[in-house]
């Protein structure tokens, strides 16, 4: 698996380069294995890690997500706060400082059980929560990571961790946010309560259903925290090939651009709905 470890400077080129990752990469023809042409095998190197942070907040609707129903954009337009959409489903978040994003490109020729969404979210899941699990372990942090619904990771019943994938034909992008050192004032500045809840979180408001996995008052810095977190993944993952030895980067950073273009600083894409 290779290992992305890039933030781009913008929110849009970002989520553009996320659905780049997905597009490029089923757009390449599936090779059988044994043949003499394994340019392009699709295998566990071909899979990619990517882990990236925002450095100001952007809130990023679901695909399906509507505006009116998820997002205070009073208050987003007051403080400059970019409203875009991603190409996956779920719910719209607020991601920025303090919350790290990751994207997990999976073959379905190496994992074809994969296929299947439960076995997909119970897969994907299980491995960044023993990720998490192992970080907060390092830092003897007395925390008990857990995955609740259908895919959210909690430390006793609160949300940290929002994920959500987009499934190609060969291909499929899992990614989320774990939310480890974020202002959580924000959620509730620019998010709306989700029309759409899980039973566990039993109609709580934003402040007292999502947390950090730092406590405020944690004198662990941050910026360590993250990079062990990112460490973890890595491992868990064995995500240890060099993102610059990928044979199809071009392509990807290619596609990335025309997304860019065509879709991310477009404002009738993510006002489509």
């Amino acid at each position: 698996m290779y290992f992305h470890n890039e933030s781009l400077s913008t929110a849009e080129g970002n989520l553009a380069f996320d659905e780049a990752l997905v597009e490029a990469a089923d757009a390449i023809p599936v090779v059988e294995s044994g043949t003499d042409d394994s340019a392009f095998a699709f295998g566990s190197a071909n899979e990619v890690l990517r882990v990236w942070q925002l450095e100001s907040p952007c809130v990023v609707l679901g695909r399906a997500s509507k505006w009116s129903e998820e997002v205070n954009e009073l208050a987003c337009v007051r403080d400059g706060v970019p409203v875009l959409r991603r190409a996956s489903g779920g719910a719209s978040i607020v991601a920025g400082p303090g919350c790290l994003m990751y994207s997990v490109l999976i073959s379905y020729q190496r994992r074809p059980a994969w296929r299947g969404l439960d076995v997909a979210h119970e897969q994907v899941m299980s491995r960044i929560c023993d990720a998490v699990q192992r970080t907060v372990d390092i830092y003897e942090l007395p925390l008990k990571i857990a995955i609740q619904g259908t895919c959210d990771l909690t430390i006793e019943g609160r949300k940290f961790s929002g994920n959500a994938l987009r499934c190609k034909r060969n291909w499929m992008l899992y990614h989320g946010t774990i939310l480890y050192s974020m202002p959580l004032e924000w959620l509730s500045l620019y998010l709306r309560e989700p029309p759409r809840q899980p039973t566990y979180r039993q109609e709580r408001v934003h402040g007292n259903f999502v947390t950090n996995v730092l406590d405020a008052t944690s004198s662990i810095n941050a910026i360590e925290f993250r990079q062990a977190l990112e460490r973890q993944l890595v491992a868990t993952w064995d995500a240890n090939q060099p993102w610059l030895s990928c044979p199809w980067r071009h392509e990807t950073e290619v596609e990335a651009k025309r997304l860019l273009a065509e879709r991310y600083t477009n404002q009738q894409w993510h006002r489509s709905r």
